[in-house]
């Protein structure tokens, strides 16, 4: 697969087998970014988490002057330090990440600057107020859009002082912004939360040798005092991340035949509550702590589920009621997640786009105030497949996908919007292939056949689907006139049936970015009109083609399927694709389309592809026909992607 898909197809009960290792724990790789920025001296942290969510966070530490030395893919070394970091040039661009935005408004809140924080149109929707209240409270400036000022945010710091600080809302981000201001202020700067929320900011800024305490708060929270401190570097290892971890846990749950292990997983307080919450509701669920690394790996295998309750504080920051809903939807019964109106500010309203998803997926789901009840299929039910699209929420794509993999062998589905997955797990669906290639059903090949004349918008139309769908793309054509131009280098007639046919055979071909045959980069050459007038006959021949198709078949197996032109793909090549699409245009426009040939040439082409003997171009019999006349290419992939 190329890159993160725009659109992910899923098949129904393939069940998933094997060990995945997610990403490293963002919250942690946030943090120990901006810690690291503050530490004079140089920190080391391997396996930070790959998103762009935490890449905008070192992109904005760049931004204020902090060197980011990349070591490896997940391996950063920060020259940090308070005398390294100055004011941004410009605005810091936290894209779609809230967490980033949160805090590093508590971040600029400690340096006598004036700095602006913009994010993308989701990003600029959610309220900043609970992180600028406090923030304004200690003597910072800030300044957004409205009463809940949203981003941009605008924020100028400096001379701080300590306050008492009580959370309103159970926010590990506001609590970690309040305190990375409280490292400058002068005083003590407490935070006290009724219910614990994630605890990386406190462990993390022990570890550096800040001035803090942590007492216990109430029935079931804790209060949390950090005075001004200087931070020290530290070399750290971010553990897999406990949310990511969900939605393969919730997988083997829920998929029959599945045993799923996820390793490496990040074990602190009120991180695992989902895993809990489906040993309560029936899964098989079980732990392994690996002691040399103080994380946990987690086995989950299919078994039947029973419907639950769960409680807000069981998951304080809600990441994974999406996924868990899923769970729900397949249990027996009713589960009901309660005081979860907080999911209406995430990156989308999330829980309406939970009752969709549930919906979408044949079970039944519905919000009474913030309680949100599902009642799932259950041991006499399956989930089915559908189309959902996750408003560029990464949570709500991946959640989609595993809801996608619990319905019924057979049904197929399409999430739109996946490319939001970037933000948080860019390899998400190559790790959810690789599980489910193991498993007694392996997914079936995606191919995509686009047939159809010169000029027809093919090469066009094929790379924006492939690119939408995350595949990988075949121009066969280009293999016909790599053949074509090697023969013509070898001055070796295209008539010559024989001779041509025994250069194909022996040939090695590569169609990608570039085009190569025995070495020989012909890229440019087999678009000039010697090799656009041989082409035709050297497709003609039985031999060659036959040698061709059998290669075509070879690449599709080794890729997993992919977008696969031609001019026989649908009819010849592979019939059993899953979408056929015979596109044309009308002469007029085919003719302008094709700068680099005469008319005569197209028409002579047609003529010749037409009639040979050998798999001639022609509509198959399930195939739909797409006319592209003066449509756009958007407009025609929509409609090629509609047809899964």
């Amino acid at each position: 697969m190329t890159g993160v898909p725009r659109v992910l197809v899923v098949d129904g009960g393939l069940a998933c087998l094997g060990s995945v290792r997610t990403p490293g724990e963002k919250s942690i790789s946030h943090r120990s970014v901006l810690f690291a920025a503050l530490a004079e001296g140089t920190s080391l942290v391997h396996g930070l988490s790959d998103g762009a969510d935490v890449g905008a966070t070192v992109a904005a530490v760049e931004a204020m002057g902090i060197e980011v030395e990349r070591l490896s893919d997940t391996t950063i070394a920060v020259h940090g330090g308070r005398s390294r970091l100055r004011a941004p040039a410009g605005p810091i661009d936290c894209g779609n990440s809230g967490t980033s935005m949160r805090l590093l408004a508590g971040f600029l809140a400690g340096f006598e600057w004036e700095c602006e924080l913009i994010g993308d149109d989701s990003l600029s929707l959610r309220p900043m107020d609970r992180v600028a209240e406090p923030l304004e409270l200690m003597g910072a400036r800030v300044s957004g859009q409205g009463e809940r000022c949203l981003p941009p945010l605008r924020i100028r710091g400096g001379q701080l002082h300590g306050i008492d600080w009580t959370s309103k809302v159970a926010s590990a981000q506001v609590k970690s912004a309040i305190l990375l201001a409280g490292l400058s202020a002068t005083g003590a700067t407490m935070v006290s939360e009724a219910v614990t929320t994630r605890t990386h900011t406190e462990e993390m800024l022990a570890e550096a040798g800040v001035d803090i305490t942590i007492e216990p708060w109430g029935e079931e929270g804790r209060r949390v005092t950090v005075r001004a401190s200087e931070l020290r570097p530290v070399e750290r290892t971010v553990p897999g991340d406990p949310s990511a971890s969900a939605f393969f846990v919730v997988a083997g749950c829920v998929v029959p035949q599945s045993v799923v292990d996820v390793r490496e997983v990040y074990q602190g307080p009120a991180r695992l509550g989902f895993a809990s919450v489906l040993r309560r509701m029936g899964g098989p669920v079980t732990f392994m702590l690996e002691d040399e690394i103080d994380t946990t790996s987690i086995t989950a295998q299919a078994g039947p589920l029973r419907g639950t309750v769960v409680e807000a504080a069981e998951i304080p920051s809600l990441d994974e009621i999406p996924i868990l809903a899923v769970a729900a939807a397949v249990a027996e019964g009713v589960t009901e997640f309660r005081d979860v109106g907080e999911l209406r500010v995430k990156e989308v309203d999330r829980l309406e786009a939970v009752i969709t998803m549930v919906r979408t997926f044949g079970a039944q789901a519905e919000a009474d105030g913030d309680v949100l009840r599902i009642t799932g299929v259950g041991p006499g039910g399956q989930l089915r497949g559908g189309r959902f699209d996750s408003q560029g929420d990464h949570r709500m794509a991946m959640a989609a996908a595993i809801a996608a993999l619990a319905a019924a062998p057979g049904e197929r589905s399409i999430i739109t919007g996946f490319d939001a997955t970037a933000t948080s797990y860019p390899e998400f669906a190559q790790h959810l292939h690789a599980l489910t290639s193991h498993g007694p059903n392996p997914p079936r090949a995606l191919v995509i056949a686009i047939d159809g004349p010169a000029g027809a918008g093919k090469s066009t139309v094929s790379a924006a689907v492939a690119h939408h769908l995350g595949l990988d793309r075949l121009d066969t054509g280009a293999m016909y006139r790599a053949v074509a131009a090697l023969a013509l280098s070898l001055q070796i007639a295209p008539v010559d049936h024989d001779a041509v046919a025994a250069l194909a055979a022996g040939s090695t071909i590569e169609v990608g970015k570039r085009v190569v045959i025995d070495g020989l980069d012909v890229t440019s050459v087999i678009r000039s009109p010697e090799v656009g007038q041989a082409v035709s006959l050297v497709a003609a021949n039985a031999a060659v083609r036959q040698e061709l198709v059998t290669r075509q078949r070879a690449w599709a197996s080794e890729h997993g399927g992919g977008v696969i032109e031609g001019r026989d793909i649908g009819s010849v090549v592979f019939p059993d694709a899953a979408v056929k699409v015979y596109l044309t245009a009308s002469p007029e426009e085919r003719m302008r389309r094709r700068h680099d040939e005469s008319a005569a040439g197209v028409a002579r082409r047609d003529l010749i592809d037409s009639t040979r003997a050998a798999s001639p171009l022609k509509v198959a019999e399930d195939a739909r026909e797409l006319d592209t006349t003066g449509r756009t290419i958007d407009d025609v992939v929509e409609e090629v992607l509609s047809w899964l």
